[in-house]
């Protein structure tokens, strides 16, 4: 439980930066930019979600 919740913490934060970097990196303007990091952070906690509760799944079947 730990090691997921550490991994959903590290996938928000490591999407979230990316994301404004690439935003910063091509001008889009302070909007872009202020919401390139939450939207870019929960993007990467959804596919770090199904990637690991997919895992939990596949180990059942």
């Amino acid at each position: 439980m730990v090691k997921m919740i550490v991994g959903m913490v590290v996938s928000a934060i490591s999407g979230g930066v990316t994301a404004l970097a690439v935003s910063l990196a091509h001008d889009a303007g302070a909007l872009q930019a202020a919401l390139s990091y939450p939207l870019g952070g929960m993007i990467a906690v959804m596919a770090f979600a199904a990637v690991a509760f997919g895992r939990q799944t596949s180990d059942r079947f």
